[in-house]
């Protein structure tokens, strides 16, 4: 019998997506599901359509063909502030915070929270990042790494159920990278799922229980850690030889 193309036990699930870029096809043809509550790494070399997925699934631009399902609803053709509202939030590689706003500000901007309940809101994601401290500072003024948390923080403070992290650990020192993987770990004991693409592979291979490789826009490999890191095809695509 064969799986059916969106399993219903699966919180996200993506069925043949392909979107082309003039000529080039940028994913093609690319089909997963992830189930809720766990953490799955998005992997490929430089130009793999990476980026492009991440787009897709979070609303930023229209896919070509194909289906996007979140907990069962399909979001393929809809907004990105949309997804937003349904449940489904990622960061960006390069920070869209608002330099001139204090930290709890850049949170109480986005938060969907009422009125009364958007800075109560901001100071919990701010606690549980560890950046109470520097609620009132400018983003401005903040580290690299704070600047990091702070994003993270700007996505939990709408409470979603699927987190895409973009480059959570590019340029961030070990004690950072550490205290991003504790936020991960806990927040997934909580039930909240995450798709994260970053380049620092052996961080991603202890992170992640499932590694998805893409290559040239299309499905390479699927599987635990283990098994991608000893694919013949993974390594000749992405570690070299």
């Amino acid at each position: 019998m064969t799986k059916p193309d969106r399993p219903t036990d699966q919180i996200l699930s993506v069925n043949r997506l392909t979107r082309r870029f003039g000529g080039v096809i940028a994913v093609n043809g690319v089909s997963f599901a992830i189930a809720p509550g766990t953490v799955t790494g998005l992997i490929g070399p430089n130009g793999s359509g990476k980026s492009t997925l991440f787009r897709l699934i979070s609303g930023e631009i229209p896919a070509d063909s194909g289906e996007i399902h979140l907990r069962g609803t399909a979001i393929t053709h809809k907004s990105a502030s949309v997804i937003n509202r349904l449940g489904l939030s990622r960061t960006f590689q390069l920070s869209r915070l608002y330099p001139q706003m204090t930290a709890t500000e850049n949170l109480v901007a986005v938060t969907r929270a009422p009125e009364g309940e958007a800075f109560a809101r901001a100071r919990d994601s701010l606690d549980f990042v560890g950046l109470s401290p520097v609620a009132d500072e400018f983003a401005a003024n903040l580290s690299y790494g704070q600047q990091k948390l702070l994003e993270f923080a700007r996505v939990l403070v709408n409470d979603p159920d699927v987190i895409l992290l973009d480059e959570p650990f590019a340029g961030v020192n070990p004690v950072m990278e550490e205290r991003l993987c504790t936020h991960i770990h806990a927040l997934r004991e909580q039930g909240k799922t995450f798709l994260i693409t970053d380049h620092e592979i052996k961080l991603i291979m202890a992170l992640c229980s499932r590694l998805i490789v893409l290559d040239h826009g299309e499905l390479l490999a699927d599987g635990e850690p283990a098994v991608i890191r000893a694919d013949p095809r993974v390594i000749d695509a992405y570690f070299g030889t």
